[in-house]
């Protein structure tokens, strides 16, 4: 992998969490540039008069800011277009803005400490230092190249004292990154303790999973001839207690019951301690299953507390379709947008879950529907991240919508989210057809 390919990477990665972190604040920042850019053009052009303004750049500066106030409601064909609408933004708004004010108005004291400001900013918005420093760069070059473009004042003397301020300008952008990069390991140990809690809780559960089924080694070996042997006395008229057939059957069968849950304990064990530790996951056991078995079982083995969170769940057996993966990984997604659905059910106190099935031509399609209080659009788009959640502290880590997005990109599918405010809420997750 060459060196050019680790630096693309390592931007792409930097600009996806500058986004991830910034674009709950959006609105907000776009009200901030709508309102100053006009503000300080009058309280520098009137309030305290400095040597130079320009109400062009500052217009156009106001009009940049416009689309954050409805980032919530851009359209999914223009949200792909946001990282290199939010550098430009960037680019413009801070270092390339204020680098070209600063030289016009010959490094006044007020300048150089907007500019400071304006790094600092910076630093907020992208987080990343390599990232940081690329854009201060780029945005004072073009600010030279536009001041040598339209003035004449005396290059030379204002170079000289730009670059005594550069190592002001350096010292904002390194003590930046470094307290960005405190809060980088505040998420990492958040990760790590989310683990380290389910690593624990596994070796508590994992203990007595095993003591269970060695046990049930015994049974499975010895319970049939018990049984059998039950039968035989009762048709020699001996004095044993008599047991209907069906519970006879029952008891036959009752070892290899056990330890088939003790297994899918296990392995629910595994998905949670993957959800944790948000890892990949492995495909050794994939293998072809029925959509509408794979519902059935999920349906039979969720813990609904109550009657009547059961009779909240709706499903369309349609057309069944096979996919290419782990049951069970499926039967957790399902698990956990049934256990969302409900939760926001039961608060709404309305609406009821129905869970469908379609068969396409390239992707069949497993959508789970909750006509409940549904989801702010400004929130729809990010119910995949990390950590986010509607929900309070001990009812929910925002962990589980994001492992759902891992399963199904495990199996070369996706997932998605459709919404409307008071009306519902769809996953709609989408399968790679299976050719014969």
């Amino acid at each position: 992998m060459s060196y050019l390919h680790i630096v693309k990477e390592r931007l792409r990665r930097s600009l996806n969490e500058s986004i991830h972190y910034s674009r709950y604040n959006a609105p907000m920042i776009g009200v901030l540039g709508v309102f100053t850019f006009p503000l300080y053009y009058y309280v520098w052009l009137y309030l305290f008069p400095q040597p130079y303004e320009n109400l062009t750049l500052r217009l156009i500066g106001m009009v940049i800011c416009v689309p954050l106030l409805v980032y919530g409601q851009w359209p999914k064909r223009l949200a792909s277009y946001f990282p290199a609408y939010w550098i430009l933004f960037l680019l413009y708004t801070l270092p390339f803005f204020f680098t070209y004010m600063l030289l016009r108005n010959e490094l006044s004291m007020i300048w150089s400490m907007s500019t400071m400001a304006a790094l600092f900013f910076l630093v907020l918005a992208l987080y990343d230092w390599l990232l940081v420093i690329l854009v201060a760069l780029l945005g004072s070059v073009l600010g030279w190249a536009a001041f040598l473009l339209t003035s004449e004042s005396d290059t030379a003397a204002l170079a000289a004292l730009y670059v005594q301020q550069l190592p002001i300008y350096a010292f904002v952008i390194i003590g930046g990154s470094i307290f960005n990069y405190n809060a980088q390991l505040v998420k990492e140990e958040k990760l790590n303790a989310h683990a380290a809690v389910g690593r624990n809780i596994a070796h508590e559960l994992r203990t007595p999973l095993l003591g269970m089924k060695a046990a049930t080694s015994g049974l499975s070996h010895y319970l049939p001839y018990l049984v059998d042997a039950h039968q035989q006395a009762m048709q020699a008229d001996l004095p044993v207690r008599s047991i209907r057939a069906t519970r006879l059957e029952r008891l036959r069968e009752a070892s290899d019951r056990i330890e088939e849950e003790i297994d899918y304990a296990n392995t629910i064990i595994d998905m949670l301690l993957l959800s944790a530790n948000q890892t990949t996951i492995k495909k050794d056991g994939f293998a072809e299953h029925s959509m509408n078995n794979t519902i059935a079982r999920a349906l039979d083995r969720f813990p609904f507390k109550s009657e009547h969170e059961k009779a909240l769940v709706f499903w369309d057996e349609g057309e069944d379709f096979i996919y290419f993966g782990s049951d069970l990984l499926v039967m957790h997604v399902i698990f956990n947008l049934l256990k969302n659905a409900l939760h926001s059910l039961l608060d709404a106190g309305r609406g009821s879950i129905r869970i469908t099935t379609t068969v396409g031509k390239q992707y069949n399609r497993l959508g789970v529907l909750d006509t409940g209080p549904g989801i702010d659009p400004s929130r729809v788009k990010h119910v995949f991240d990390y950590f986010f959640s509607s929900k309070t502290i001990d009812q929910g880590s925002g962990l589980g919508l994001s492992f759902c997005k891992l399963v199904m990109e495990s199996l070369n599918g996706r997932i998605r989210c459709d919404s409307r405010l008071n009306e519902y809420t769809l996953f709609e997750m989408s399968f790679p057809r299976v050719t014969p």
